[in-house]
């Protein structure tokens, strides 16, 4: 990628007004050598949003998406979970072919009635692999097989993406307290685990000021990757210091739940509303490592966690139900990804939990950017014959497909092969609704900070 002299910065400008952030409450991973930035292109600005739910510790999705009677699977299912993880046919919500959502699910149920909401069946990593550690790595680094790749996938698309404005305040955040291994390696990335917190707190305004006036002559005396986002957190922390995250107000009367999704949620709405350049969010929910006593209806165990995804969904959509700049609204510019690092034994074990295993499932919602209403993918089945190794869901979408397809048809960037290094079999499954662009599966060329004047 070339960039143009009218999209070219100086330094200074490029530290105050560009890709901010990085540090503060916490840095990126400080890109070695280089810091990689892409600018917008002469083919005009995508002003899509990504926001990626992180399930950790592997959902058990056969109760999350369910068959009920009348699947083909249904009498399998039944004769799998014998130790109390069944959920009754008459209990889900019904979708398509079949399946059923869990009766908690009810707010996603309803986005599925109305077009917002699509499942992928059978989907997970391209080869099984039941270890938290590597399988969460092989997801968000976006390269299963190498666990120690530098960057991660979203940052791989800031850093290759050539339809974003010369200057933007806040292109990529986690909503956690520290970046997500998919925002590796990208200087510009904000953690923001608590928007309230993020400031000196130095006792006095005086002391405040003198602290930061400090640090920004100490970081701009060199190019280092540690001086350059240093000086980014530190506009960072001037823009969300300006936001009032403590009195915001959810549009359209929507209402988040009270939880860590829920607020997480519900800060990067007011970030993407904000008009702070914000293209791609991560936040986690974790708690789903359910060994024993899964308690599939119990509104305090598996089936509370359900609703918390369902709800702070749910709320998080229609509160971006309204207008955006240059027409049309955010929450059909805004695709939320859930998906964990993998799925579980399609049996129950003795303990009333089920144990680690392979494919499972991936869910999209957003608005007009999302082929809704719809059940995806290629499901084996439940029959001994038709599971791996007699006892996993065969993972049948390559869970880079589905990254590729929002990549390509929702933010317009088809460079895969930069960023999902070796995946080279691209074959959208329409959940997206987009443009298609020819795949590049070649490196795209990144320049550098040293390339701007």
């Amino acid at each position: 990628m070339k960039v143009s002299n009218k999209n070219k910065l100086n330094r200074r400008s490029f530290l105050r007004a560009g890709s901010l952030a990085g540090a503060g409450v916490g840095l990126a991973g400080l890109a070695p050598k280089s810091i990689r930035v892409a600018f917008g292109g002469d083919g005009g600005i995508n002003e899509n949003v990504v926001v990626y739910i992180f399930m950790r510790g592997g959902p058990d999705w056969l109760s999350f998406i369910t068959p009920m009677n009348g699947h083909p699977d249904r009498g399998n299912y039944d004769s799998l979970r014998v130790n109390g993880t069944a959920i009754p046919s008459a209990q889900l919500l019904a979708l398509d072919d079949g399946w059923g959502i869990h009766p908690s699910a009810s707010s996603l149920h309803n986005l599925y009635q109305s077009g917002d909401f699509a499942v992928i069946t059978a989907a997970g990593l391209p080869i099984a692999n039941r270890s938290h550690f590597e399988a969460e790595r092989y997801v968000e680094l976006g390269t299963p097989g190498n666990r120690f790749t530098s960057s991660g996938w979203l940052a791989r698309h800031i850093q290759s993406a050539i339809n974003l404005p010369a200057s933007i305040p806040i292109p990529a955040m986690s909503a956690e307290s520290s970046i997500t291994f998919s925002l590796l390696g990208e200087p510009s990335a904000l953690s923001l685990g608590n928007p309230g917190a993020f400031d000196f707190e130095g006792g006095s305004s005086n002391f405040e000021e003198e602290q930061e006036a400090a640090l920004a002559s100490i970081y701009g005396l060199g190019d280092s990757a540690t001086e350059v986002a240093g000086s980014q957190a530190l506009s960072a922390l001037e823009i969300i210091e300006a936001i009032d995250f403590n009195g915001y107000v959810p549009d359209n009367g929507a209402v988040y739940p009270d939880t860590d999704l829920g607020d997480e949620l519900r800060s990067i709405a007011q970030l993407i509303k904000e008009n702070t350049g914000l293209r791609v969010a991560q936040a986690d929910r974790g708690g789903w490592d359910t060994h024993t006593d899964q308690g599939v209806l119990v509104e305090a165990e598996y089936g509370g966690r359900v609703r918390d995804i369902s709800d702070s969904v749910s709320a998080f959509l229609q509160d971006l139900d309204v207008p955006a700049p240059n027409d049309g609204n955010w929450k059909d510019r805004t695709v939320v990804m859930l998906m964990g690092e993998f799925g579980r034994r399609a049996f129950d074990n003795n303990d009333a939990g089920t144990d680690h295993g392979w494919g499972g499932n991936m869910l999209v919602a957003g608005g007009a950017s999302v082929n809704g209403g719809q059940v995806y993918g290629n499901f084996l089945g439940l029959a001994p014959g038709d599971l791996f190794q007699n006892a996993d869901v065969f993972a049948t979408t390559d869970y880079r497909n589905v990254f590729s397809e929002v990549l390509i048809r929702h933010l317009g960037n088809n460079e895969l092969g930069s960023i999902l290094p070796g995946f080279v079999d691209y074959n959208p499954l329409g959940v997206i609704n987009g443009p298609d662009l020819p795949p590049n599966f070649g490196e795209a060329e990144i320049v550098s900070r040293n390339g701007f004047e």
